[in-house]
């Protein structure tokens, strides 16, 4: 019988504390997986995302707050530049392509980004080696915005929301709480597919409808301190459109009749000719204009390298305290086994078994057991990330791809079969002290 065999007839004679110390072991490689798991995929979704635009151009503040804000609708707008600054931007000779978007109203907390048709059509590479792209703008039904006042939903909202093509609704400015525009009800006209970004939970709709929109809400505002009961008439005159929902009277914005100067844009998404430009063009905007430009994959890694790795860091060291205490385990319950087992060990050294072997096969009882739990531990992490990536995918629209194995996990698991084997030291160097003939005649 060789020693993994012998190794593995104790550890099945000893079923439930070998299921209990393989628990234990599990729980701290679990939580060590998933940690992995759940960072590196976030990172990699994060900076896929930051990877669709070179450059964001904003109003001056926090690079971070711009990126978040303008690329995920994470966080609020750093404020407005002009639409001249935009044209600006866009004619530069290193732009390849500019889209300017409008931030401000929401649905149901839902961002509503004003945009350009031509962003419906980005796509970009996400992997050089495979070719792997990212098209984040494709319609489950319906189509994307044409007339004005229509609308485009991601997947996120229109679950959340019922919306469904045809329907109509009504922004909010800010977030709930603030104005409602009654009078500007927008038609939804397409649903996208569910596709892992930001664009789940956004709705989309022309920038000129959040001109038209806001123009003639402080229009209507400068006529309220003035005459309080024309106010009421035109609130009457919202509801009905509201509830007939009427798109038959819309008004066309008409960007002519508007100085580029008095319009205005939240942000710019910018593609350039090539990424080697991207701080020889932040240089540029920096010292020739008056708006601030960020380099959406830098911040985001600036991010998990300042405050989401001593998140990590800390997470790590419980997991890691979690296998420690397992080892510990692992350790007494063999420590235990081998002082019940003298005479069983006593019988092997007389039928020829060295002490080698008995010191080996008790070293092989750790490391079965330490493989068990790891095998279990990352099976039980893995569960949990997919979890956790279902729930993150139907709120925040960001896949996360479970059952997947990186060398940091590698690392890890090696760093935990190393504790597992000392864990078993102490037992094996008892078991090779045995003595045959007084262990025999003991009962």
């Amino acid at each position: 019988m060789s020693l993994w065999q012998i190794a593995w007839h104790y550890l099945w004679s000893r079923k439930l504390p070998t299921l209990l110390t393989v628990l234990s072991v599990a729980l701290g490689v679990g939580l060590i997986s998933a940690v992995h798991t759940l960072r590196e995929e976030t990172r990699r979704r994060f900076e896929e995302e930051g990877q669709a635009f070179d450059i964001v151009v904003g109003a001056k503040g926090s690079p971070l707050q711009l990126v978040l804000s303008s690329v995920y609708f994470l966080d609020r707008p750093t404020g407005n530049i002009s639409y001249a600054d935009f044209e600006h931007i866009r004619d530069h000779e290193d732009v390849a392509e500019a889209y300017p978007i409008g931030l401000g109203d929401t649905y149901r907390n839902y961002r509503i980004v004003g945009t350009v048709p031509e962003l419906m059509e980005v796509r970009w590479v996400v992997d050089p080696i495979s070719g792997r792209e990212r098209i984040p703008f494709q319609l489950a039904e319906g189509r994307f915005f044409e007339e004005p006042l229509e609308a485009v939903v991601g997947s996120i909202v229109a679950r959340n929301t019922g919306l469904r093509v045809g329907d109509t609704f009504t922004g909010t400015h800010g977030f709930e709480g603030g104005h409602v525009h009654d009078d500007h009800p927008y038609k939804v006209v397409g649903i996208l597919e569910t596709s892992g970004t930001p664009n789940d939970r956004a709705i989309f709709c022309n920038i000129e409808d959040i001109w038209l929109i806001h123009e003639e809400h402080d229009h209507d505002h400068h006529d309220e301190t003035h005459n309080h009961d024309h106010d009421h008439d035109h609130s009457h005159d919202h509801d009905h459109h509201h509830h007939d929902h009427d798109h038959s009277h819309v008004h066309e914005f008409d960007k002519a009749d508007h100085d580029a100067e008095d319009l205005e844009v939240t942000a710019v998404l910018v593609t350039l000719e090539s990424p080697a430009l991207r701080f020889t063009f932040m240089e540029y905007v920096m010292h020739e204009t008056n708006v601030m430009a960020a380099v959406p994959v830098m911040e985001i890694q600036q991010l998990y390298s300042q405050i989401l790795g001593t998140a990590n860091t800390v997470l790590l060291s419980v997991a890691y305290l979690v296998v420690v205490v397992a080892a510990l385990t692992v350790m007494i319950g063999l420590y235990l086994a081998i002082l019940q087992r003298r005479r069983d060990l006593a019988i092997m050294r007389s039928l020829g078994a060295s002490t080698m072997d008995i010191f080996g096969a008790v070293i092989l009882e750790a490391l079965l057991v330490t493989i068990l739990g790891i095998v279990a531990g990352w099976f039980l992490g893995n569960v949990v990330s997919w979890g956790l990536g279902i729930y993150l995918t139907r709120t925040l629209g960001m896949a996360i791809t479970a059952f997947d194995m990186s060398m940091h996990e590698l690392r890890s698991f090696a760093i935990v079969a190393v504790f597992g084997l000392l864990a078993g030291i102490l037992p094996a160097w008892q078991a090779y002290q045995t003595h045959v003939a007084s262990d025999l005649t003991k009962p």
